[in-house]
């Protein structure tokens, strides 16, 4: 048979669960702002890079095509 303590206990239990849920609550709104502004800063940096690559490239191709056009003259 369930005493009184056992009760008493369950009780408390229940009553610290409930509290301990309410503690881990996540303040999404925070999270979300900082999910977007890391989102931002890895967007601007991919940018960057994709710009430095692509004006990379075409230097190269740009550097190629005069090579190109010297050696045809030459001959």
């Amino acid at each position: 048979m369930i005493n009184l303590k056992t009760i008493f206990v369950l009780a408390l239990l229940t009553t610290a669960t409930s509290v301990n849920a309410d503690e881990f609550a996540i303040d999404t709104l925070d999270l979300h702002a900082t999910i977007a502004a890391d989102l931002a800063e890895g967007m601007e940096m991919m940018q960057q890079n994709l710009n430095e690559d692509m004006t990379t490239m075409l230097i190269a191709t740009e550097q190629a095509a005069e090579a190109t056009a010297n050696v045809t003259r030459s001959e």
